[in-house]
Order: C-alpha cells, then structure tokens, then sequence
C-alpha cells in the first residue's frame, strides 16, 4: 500500500514537472492549423533563452516604427488596445507584427497584418471595451514562438501582476529599449482609482487600475502592452496615464470583461462571417531578417531565471 501510494506521489510530481522543465524550444513552426494548447505558454519558468516567452509581440506601423504592444493568441490573432491601433486601422499596407524571442533557426519573425476588428461599442479615446484583435495574414513564425491564454481569474486589489513594454510612451524619462523589459505592479480598487484621477478621466466596467512603481524609469505604458497573472494574460495598457507621473494609476483593459469579444471574433474568423482584407497586386517584400536577441535582460522583483540544464536546449536546437 505504502509502495502504491510513493508511486503515485512520484507520478504526480513528474507530471508537475515536465512541463517547467521541457523548455520553450518547438521543433517546427507555427502554422495556420496549429492547436493552441499545443504552443500554450506555461510561464516564466519554462522560459528558454534572453526572451520573456514567445506569445510578446510588438506592432509595427507602415514604415516600421514600433506603434503598439500585442499578445499572441492563436496563430493569426494578437491582442492589443483598440485606442492605440486605431489610428492605424487605414494604412495598413506594411505594417507588420513582430516576434520577441528567436532563435539560430529562425530566419523570420515577422507577419503581415490583414485587418483589425474593434468591439462595436468601442469609442475611440473611451475607455470601455479598449481592446482590438488583430489578423494576420500568415502566422508568426519561430522555434520559440507561442501563445498565452486569456484571463480565467478575477482581478482583485493587491493581485500583483507582471506589465511587459520597451518604454516608447515615456521618452522624456529614458530611451527606449531595443529589447522589452518587465515590471511588477499591484492592483488596486476601481474606487481609490476614481479618487486619485477625480474628474479628469471617467472609469469603465471594463477597466482595471494598478499602482505604478514609483520610480519612473521602471514604469511601463506603451499602448497595448500586456499585463500577465501566473500565465494568463490579464490586462492590456489603455489610456489615462504616463510615465512622467507615476503617482497616477495605471489603466488596463480587464482581458476577463471582453473575452466574450475575442473569442467571437476568433469563432466569426473560423466560420467565414469576418472576411479578410480584399488582395491586391503589389510586389513580393523582402524577408526581414531578425538576429537572436542576445542582450541580458535584468529583472528586478521577480525571477526570470531558465532552468539549469547539462545542455543548453537553444544551442542543440536542428535546424531542418
């Protein structure tokens, strides 16, 4: 009995652990079929390589300047904040999505963008339902490229959640960084939020607030940057606040509250009821070629840290 029952215990450690463990190195890419679960990231734990995991993303407007943070859902959705996308909801020709964690394998880690679709009830410079999904035209591809899951908890006061950004929104503070960094924010309640803006900014259902760090040069708020709990993706940055005063709240879209928009989309995508953006003519772009990003990436109050390994997974990577 006493046997049976360490055999069981061992079992369930193993199945514990084996997930943290087998890293976040794929042996193919992404493809339009690709099952979520099966790239699904299962925290920073099982993070391979200088990368926060392969779901970050970034937007990148037609002439390749950096324009939102974006979350990888499935393989041709990203979400992002519909105010931050929006104005470029008409020059869409070349602008692209692109990945945050390569590999010696990846030539490529870049997609086209087809079209973006915003919650009916969106107002731009509102604060209700700000968020957009974005399709692309093909997935992005990547050994190390994944996605994150949508919300399933309650945000609640003093949930400590992880902001993710480059610092674009904050430039008389710092320059940006060419590789993203994090932050370790606290939630707080909608109506200590309502007390520290007063009048100047009127809250929605669907938003959430956090108390930014106080020093300004860890504060993150590019438009659309994700905000994670454990490994779900929790929060998008919305408007209301910068950098420059920390003393404000920051404002996020509560990825609970319009999960039901998401998923229709992605339901209206899959069954044909949302078309793509009509083709036109123009002539093949050339690949972008991505480097591995090589840069240490510094983390201050949580622990980002690959799991010791005889072998280093990235390296004995086979390109096929």
């Amino acid at each position: 009995m006493g046997l049976a029952k360490n055999w069981l215990l061992l079992s369930l450690l193993l199945v514990i652990w084996m997930p943290l463990g087998r890293g976040k190195v794929y042996p193919r890419d992404i493809y339009r079929r690709t099952p979520k679960f099966r790239r699904a990231w299962m925290g920073v734990e099982s993070n391979t390589g200088p990368n926060f995991g392969g779901w970050l993303l970034r937007i990148l407007n037609s002439d390749g300047n950096f324009a939102c943070g974006g979350a990888y859902y499935a393989p041709l959705l990203v979400i992002t904040s519909a105010n931050c996308i929006y104005p470029y909801r008409n020059s869409l020709e070349g602008a692209t999505v692109e990945g945050t964690a390569f590999s010696k394998c990846d030539d490529e880690n870049v997609a086209e963008i087809d079209t973006i679709q915003f919650p009916e009830r969106f107002i731009y410079r509102k604060l209700y339902m700000d968020v957009a999904v974005v399709r692309l035209k093909e997935p992005i591809k990547g050994r190390l490229t994944e996605f994150i899951r949508l919300c399933t908890v309650k945000v609640q006061p003093r949930m400590r959640m992880v902001v993710f950004g480059w610092g674009y929104d904050s430039l008389e503070v710092q320059k940006p960084s060419s590789d993203p960094r994090n932050s370790s924010v606290s939630v707080i309640s909608l109506k200590e939020c309502r007390k520290s803006f007063g009048k100047s900014l009127r809250l929605s259902s669907t938003s959430v607030c956090v108390r930014q760090p106080k020093n300004p040069r860890q504060c993150l708020y590019d438009g659309g940057g994700p905000m994670i709990y454990k490994r779900e993706l929790c929060g998008v940055v919305s408007i209301g606040s910068q950098c420059q005063n920390t003393s404000y709240p920051g404002m996020f879209t509560n990825i609970k509250r319009v999960a039901r928009f998401i998923r229709e989309t992605e339901e209206g995508i899959k069954a044909g009821y949302i078309f793509r953006a009509p083709k036109v003519r123009q002539k093949t772009p050339a690949k972008v070629i991505r480097s591995p990003a090589t840069s240490e990436i510094n983390t201050t109050e949580l622990k980002y840290e690959a799991k010791t390994t005889t072998i280093d997974p990235l390296e004995a990577m086979v390109c096929n």
